[in-house]
């Protein structure tokens, strides 16, 4: 903010400097280049990533048929959050209040989840492939729902 008051940011060089500046100095060693998070939460923001996959999970899920397999890869925390709550959400029998003794919902699961904590590259993958380290599959089978 400092540096925004004093002139306007032109160049993602400019932003790399800044952001490294502003990063105490044994922080700078860590996993990756220090700018690496605020090029990735420019990029979420302004290509509105995180509204797109919670649209498009829904529409995804629509599409399948029954039997069919949804396997969803994401590659941070903030997508894989809502892949797992999607599916955490499409799996869950009950949805009453758990302070009641009887199920009055009548709710039914439309899936079973294949992956439970979600599957990780192993350490061969993300030697043949680096970026591949950061990726998360969790998947689920549709199953059939009886009519109400």
């Amino acid at each position: 903010m400092r540096e925004r008051e004093r002139r306007p940011i032109e160049t993602t060089t400019e932003l790399v400097e800044i952001v490294t500046m502003a990063i105490p100095t044994p922080a700078r060693f860590g996993a990756g280049h220090p700018a690496k998070r605020v090029f990735q939460a420019l990029r979420i923001a302004v290509n509105n990533e995180l509204e797109e996959i919670d649209a498009a999970l829904p529409l995804a899920w629509e599409l399948l048929r029954e039997n069919g397999r949804f396997a969803g890869i994401s590659f941070h925390s903030l997508e894989d959050r809502r892949v797992k709550q999607f599916l955490a959400g499409l799996a869950r029998e009950c949805v009453c209040p758990p302070g009641l003794p009887i199920c009055r919902c009548g709710h039914v699961a439309e899936a079973t989840l294949l992956t439970r904590g979600g599957i990780t590259p192993t350490e061969a993958e993300t030697d043949e492939n680096p970026r591949a380290r950061s990726a998360r599959l969790r998947a689920a089978l549709k199953i059939a729902v009886a009519p109400q």
